[in-house]
């Protein structure tokens, strides 16, 4: 009887193992090695294995979520850790890629929270580096410039806060110190493309292009296939017949796996390296690649952009001007130089910025920022005429506040913030003893010469020919109501292709419309050393040349359609 029920004890034992989940531990920590070495595809279906046989393995449906968050699927990814995070409460590398699905699906603020609840769990300065990342995104510089010194202070050795917090103090103009933190950036990693990019940047915008073109080169020796540097090293040279440079970015141009602003990037450079060698049709075709590709990114409608500024010049009609002149606060220091991109605003203004008495300000963030939270749409909008009037010198008021400090006691400021134009007619009644000039050049120079720039400021407008003559057509409409209801005094139109003509008389011209004594430094513009952060950086390093004019010609017969919107002949 014993040894029969020693058998029976021990068949059933056999069912009972039968019955009972295989471990899942293997399996599991298998799929974690793959996802570790990048082989996501097995990580993948062994998590979906060991799922099978534990529904509510925690683990398993993070690893998914953070496979997903690899591969862009930012959705899938926040359900599967949200779905984890319960039983994985108290790590914080969980609550960090929470974060980063959040942050991908543009839930901003929950983003931040996940960060920081990320980082109350466990100071780590991975996720500090993706807070200050998204801080500076949405322009808490502060913020950002706090996280990555934690990061760094977590971490010496973390090269990635080193060149963001470069990036930071570059954006603040404390040059010395950004170099330095890209220099930590590239001694911790040699290899550090992007750190080397930066540093060129920050080189290039300080008048230094050998130094830049040597910081992209690392880059490139780093990355050969790095988009930016090419397109920075684009700028930064003239291609000629046979540079082995055309080829390499010629090679690159077959990676549709790249994300589409990498792909329009190495285009526009490509279109550049062959505009230079007079390959002009295989130039205009590669160009409207890169228009094209560049504006697939992103929703515009132009008509919205004409639409605001027809409101503007109705809104501000002679009567409004005549009744509200003198309201705003009196200051002579800012000049503001106003126009389309690439009509010859920087050149304008370096020229100026090399009088001794004129602080060159840039693309100041003071004005956008003050019509922003003051008359977001630049008119009165409903309010009476003492609610206007006080509006309008509270406004100047702010602006002068934040610009005064970096004026730096000079008697004179200039201010080319990106779309001003729109609101000259604001400004003249917020700053009545502001100066306005406006930079006039051909508008198929001015719209050509658009259409061959990858802009860092996004110029929605400008990546269609249609859609950028519509837009210039009513840029023109609007700058003409400026020229009809601005006082001369205090409203000067300066032509790019008299500067080129005659520097000199145009110069001076410009020195007495600011009430200042003429200074020759403004002949040498060229050799003034100040930070430069547009688009044209390079040509204000060179003298006076006229090649720019007429550039759109040898094109004309791919222009079809920026003719047809501005109204020109075919």
């Amino acid at each position: 009887m014993r040894a029969a029920s020693r058998q029976h004890q021990s068949t059933a034992a056999n069912a009972k193992a039968r019955q009972r989940p295989p471990s899942v531990a293997g399996p599991f920590a298998t799929a974690l090695r793959c996802q570790q070495a990048g082989q996501l595809a097995e990580a993948e279906r062994l998590c979906r294995g060991v799922l099978a046989h534990q529904p509510d393995h925690a683990q398993s449906h993070y690893l998914l979520g953070v496979i997903a968050l690899q591969r862009g699927r930012f959705g899938e990814g926040y359900t599967l850790i949200a779905r984890a995070l319960p039983a994985l409460d108290a790590v914080g590398e969980v609550h960090r890629n929470l974060a980063v699905a959040l942050q991908g699906l543009g839930r901003l603020d929950e983003a931040v929270a996940a960060f920081h609840e990320a980082l109350r769990r466990r100071p780590d300065h991975v996720a500090c580096v993706n807070l200050g990342v998204l801080l500076q995104q949405r322009g808490d510089v502060a913020g950002a410039f706090a996280a990555y010194t934690q990061a760094v202070a977590l971490q010496p050795g973390c090269a990635e806060a080193h060149n963001n917090l470069g990036i930071l103090l570059q954006g603040a103009g404390r040059h010395d110190d950004a170099m330095a933190a890209y220099g930590r950036a590239v001694a911790l990693r040699p290899d550090f493309a992007e750190a080397h990019v930066n540093a060129g940047i920050a080189l290039q915008e300080e008048g230094h292009p050998a130094e830049a073109r040597a910081a992209i080169e690392r880059a490139l020796a780093a990355n050969p296939a790095h988009a930016h540097a090419w397109y920075l090293m684009s700028d930064l040279k003239t291609f000629t017949p046979g540079d082995p440079d055309v080829a390499r970015l010629e090679a690159l141009q077959d990676a549709p796996e790249r994300p589409a602003e990498e792909r329009s990037a190495l285009a526009f450079a490509l279109g550049k390296a062959l505009m230079d060698i007079g390959a002009v049709g295989r130039a205009f075709v590669t160009l409207e690649v890169a228009n094209r590709t560049k504006r697939a990114t992103f929703a515009y409608a132009v008509a919205d952009d004409t639409a605001q500024m027809a409101r503007l010049a109705e809104e501000f009609d002679p009567g409004l001007m005549r009744r509200f002149a003198g309201a705003g606060a009196a200051s002579d220091l800012p000049v503001f130089i106003l126009g389309m991109p690439r009509s010859g605003t920087t050149l304008i203004e370096q020229i100026l910025a090399s009088h001794p008495a004129v602080a060159g300000g840039g693309e100041l963030p003071a004005l956008p920022d003050v019509i922003g939270r003051g008359l977001c749409r630049g008119g009165p909008q409903g309010l009476d005429e003492e609610r206007f009037r006080s509006a309008l010198r509270d406004m100047g008021e702010a602006y002068l506040r934040q610009v005064a400090p970096l004026g730096a006691g000079r008697l004179r400021m200039t201010d080319k913030a990106m779309s001003i134009f729109r609101y000259a007619g604001l400004i003249h009644l917020m700053l009545p003893g502001a100066r306005l000039i406006h930079c006039r050049r051909d508008p198929l120079d001015t719209c050509f010469s658009c259409y061959t720039k990858n802009f860092a400021e996004r110029q929605a407008f400008a990546y269609d020919l249609g859609e950028l003559g519509a837009f210039y057509r009513a840029y023109a409409a609007l700058m003409a109501h400026w020229r009809a209801v601005l006082p001369p005094e205090c409203f000067l139109e300066v032509d790019y292709e008299a500067v080129i003509d005659d520097l000199e008389g145009e110069a001076r011209r410009m020195v007495a419309f600011c009430g200042l004594a003429w200074d020759e430094a403004c002949l040498g513009f060229h050799r003034t050393r100040r930070r430069v952060r547009t688009a044209s950086v390079n040509q204000v390093r060179q003298p006076i040349y006229a090649s720019s004019v007429g550039r759109w010609r040898p094109y004309a017969h791919h222009l079809g359609p920026l003719l047809a919107a501005l109204g020109e002949p075919a």
